[in-house]
C-alpha cells in the first residue's frame, strides 16, 4: 500500500511530502488547448517530484476539457476521444502508471461548509433536501473553453449517460493495454441517482460494477474513494473493497471517513466517521492491493492556511493504521 497526498510541484508541497516520509505523489496537469496530455510536460513533472524523492504513479484527474464532448455525446467526441488515446499513450512513454477520470456531468455536489466537525472543525457537506431547494448553489462549476460545461442544457436519462460511457471507453481501453496504463473511474460524488434532470450513473456498487463489465479489461477499473462508496446509501464500504480488490480491479484509491450516508452525509476525520478504518486497511491487505492510496478530503483546522495541518494529522493516522496492523500480523505469524 502506496500512501500519498495529491500535490501541485510547489518546492514547499513537495518537501512537505518528503518531511511527513512520503515516497508516493499523485497530482494533475491543467488542461491543454492541443487537447491532451503532452510528453515533455509529463516528463518534466515527473523528474521534478523525482528531484525530492516522489514517485509520480497516478495523474488525478484527466482534464475535464479533454473530454467533456465525449461525456454529453457532442459533436466532436472522436477527435477528443482520440486525444484521449494519445495522454494514454504519453504516460505509458512517461511511466505513469494510473489514470483517474470522473464521469459527473454535473460535477461534485456539495450543500454547505460548516464547523460540525470535532472541536469546531469546518467539514464539507452534502444535504439532499437543501440541494434540491438550491440546485445551483450544490453544482461544481468547472469553466471550460466553451463556458460552463456542467451547466445541465437538457436532461439525460442513465441509459444515454452510459451509451457514452461505454463508447468512451471502448475509445481508449485498447490504447490504454497497449501503454500499459490503467484508467480509473471516480465514484459519483455525491452518490444520488441524478440531479438536474443528468442522470449519475456511478452512484452505486452495481454502477461500478456495470462499468467494469462493459468493457473487460485488466485497464479498467476504478478510482476506489472510500469516502464517496462509504457515503452511498446501505453500502457496507468494507464489503465494497473486497468485491472490487478481489476483482483487481481497484487500481488507486482515496483513504477517507465520512459520518453519514445518502441523503445526509459530512466529511469528518478519518477516526470520527462511520466506517472501521482498521478493517479498512485490512481489507486491502486481504485482496493484495498494492498500488497508491492517497488521504482526501481534510476538514479545516484552526491556524491551517494550507491545510497541512490537518493533511499531516491524517496521514500520520493512516501510517500508523498500517504500521500497527503489520506489526499484529507479524506476531501472529510468530
Amino acid at each position: 500500500m502506496k500512501i500519498a497526498l495529491s500535490l501541485g510541484r510547489s518546492a514547499r508541497e513537495m518537501q512537505f511530502a518528503r518531511q511527513l516520509g512520503l515516497k508516493y505523489v499523485v497530482s494533475a496537469l491543467p488542461a491543454n488547448p492541443k487537447g491532451h496530455l503532452e510528453l515533455d510536460d509529463l516528463l518534466r513533472a515527473r523528474d521534478e517530484f523525482a528531484g525530492y524523492g516522489l514517485s509520480f504513479d497516478v495523474i488525478e484527474n484527466l482534464p475535464t476539457p479533454h473530454y467533456y464532448k465525449a461525456m454529453f455525446g457532442l459533436p466532436g467526441r472522436d477527435e477528443q476521444i482520440a486525444n484521449v488515446r494519445t495522454t494514454i499513450r504519453n504516460m505509458g512513454k512517461a511511466g505513469i502508471s494510473v489514470l483517474q477520470y470522473q464521469w459527473m456531468l454535473l460535477g461534485g455536489l456539495r450543500t454547505e461548509y460548516c464547523p460540525v466537525g470535532r472541536g469546531g472543525a469546518r467539514v464539507s457537506r452534502f444535504d439532499w433536501d437543501v440541494a434540491l431547494r438550491s440546485p445551483i448553489a450544490a453544482l461544481d462549476w468547472r469553466p471550460g473553453p466553451e463556458g460552463l460545461i456542467h451547466t445541465p442544457d437538457r436532461a439525460l436519462s442513465a441509459e444515454q449517460v452510459w451509451d457514452n460511457l461505454t463508447y468512451f471507453l471502448k475509445g481508449i481501453i485498447p490504447a490504454a493495454e497497449e501503454a500499459g496504463v490503467k484508467v480509473a473511474a471516480h465514484p459519483d460524488d455525491a452518490p444520488i441517482p441524478s440531479f438536474m434532470g443528468v442522470a449519475r450513473i456511478l452512484a452505486s456498487l452495481a454502477g461500478l460494477q456495470r462499468l467494469i463489465d462493459t468493457v473487460p479489461s485488466p485497464c479498467n477499473g476504478l478510482g476506489f474513494c472510500q469516502g464517496t462508496v462509504a457515503s452511498m446509501a446501505g453500502v457496507d464500504m468494507i464489503e465494497a473493497i473486497h468485491r472490487f480488490g478481489r476483482q483487481n480491479r481497484i487500481f488507486f484509491a482515496h483513504f477517507r471517513n465520512p459520518r453519514g450516508q445518502v441523503p445526509v452525509f459530512e466529511e469528518v476525520f478519518p477516526d470520527e466517521g462511520d466506517s472501521d478504518m482498521v478493517a479498512a486497511v485490512r481489507a486491502y491487505r486481504d485482496v493484495g492491493f498494492d498500488g497508491v492510496i492517497r488521504v482526501d478530503h481534510a476538514p479545516a483546522v484552526e491556524g491551517d492556511t494550507y491545510g497541512e495541518r490537518t493533511f499531516a494529522y491524517q496521514v500520520g493516522y493512516f501510517k500508523g493504521l498500517v504500521d500497527a496492523i503489520e506489526a499484529l500480523d507479524a506476531e501472529g505469524a510468530n
